[in-house]
């Protein structure tokens, strides 16, 4: 499975179907797509991403939310079977089979049903935590293991958009500081963010940037990256419109998810600073 939900083989179908080699997704002018996503998911692309309607749409099912991409993609694909048959174009047996695979994919997530992987990520243990053991670029450890403490006292009373919020301020937070520290590397990765063809300043960089570079530079496993979705746009929901808008309902399997995606994290800082591994561009974190 990818960041964004789904695997590459899914992705690549989806390509395909939408016509997006070219740069282009079906029909869209950049202001009908602008208008479609709107409708469909409650904001307009172009306000959160760069690029063509091939590389937002990219974008967006790498960094939005599962629910979000299931509900943006049925609508997509319903909008290519209706091009299709407004344009008496016959539909082949190859993509009516994929274009039913693909519908009943999303709408089984839509459901919100944890995979056999999400289920198996759930299951890990991470072994102890200690916030002292964390490099020593990050210098809030009491703040750490406080929030630790809280985010469980939330799952025990069943307050799972609490722990999403602390989840997510606190693995930003963690990262912000650790890829401040290690600046020059950061930017270097050729995961690194750009805007208008430059590499963005590090503190500017969203909490989904941080990850995807930190994956790349191998101080994060692929284990929060696959699931980090629950946590990547905390900050979207803080406002309970743009909740509204972007249809969240935080459930306490979401939260669970989310603490374990923290102590993935946790777990990889705390195994990188044990292993006195420098952290270097190219996917590596090799030692001194």
């Amino acid at each position: 499975m990818s960041s964004g939900g789904f695997d590459n083989a899914t992705r690549q179908l989806l390509e395909r179907i939408f016509g997006m080699a070219t740069g282009y997704v079906l029909d869209f002018s950049n202001s009908t797509f602008a208008s479609f996503v709107e409708t469909a998911v409650g904001f307009d692309p172009y306000d959160r991403y760069d690029g063509s309607k091939a590389v937002i749409l990219r974008q967006i099912w790498l960094q939005e939310p599962p629910a979000v991409l299931a509900k943006l993609n049925i609508d997509l694909l319903e909008r290519w079977r209706i091009n299709k048959l407004a344009n008496d174009e016959a539909i082949t047996a190859f993509e009516q089979e994929t274009h039913a695979k693909l519908v009943a994919f999303f709408e089984a997530t839509q459901q919100d049903r944890p995979s056999p992987e999400t289920l198996a990520f759930l299951d890990k243990d991470f072994g102890e935590i200690d916030v002292e053991a964390l490099p020593s670029e990050l210098t809030s450890q009491q703040i750490i293991q406080a929030r630790l403490d809280e985010i469980d006292r939330c799952l025990t009373t069943g307050a799972p958009l609490a722990v999403i919020f602390l989840v997510g301020s606190t693995l930003e937070g963690l990262l912000m500081e650790f890829a401040i520290a290690h600046a020059p590397t950061y930017t270097a990765s050729a995961a690194a963010p750009k805007s208008k063809g430059s590499v963005k300043p590090v503190g500017s960089w969203t909490l989904a940037e941080l990850i995807t570079v930190s994956r790349d530079l191998n101080v994060l496993s692929e284990d929060v990256s696959k699931h980090a979705d629950q946590v990547r746009n905390f900050r979207n929901y803080i406002h309970p419109r743009q909740q509204l808008r972007e249809r969240f309902e935080p459930r306490m399997e979401t939260a669970r998810i989310a603490q374990q995606v923290l102590h993935a994290a946790l777990s990889d800082l705390q195994r990188l600073h044990q292993r006195g591994a420098a952290v270097s561009p190219g996917g590596s974190a090799s030692s001194p």
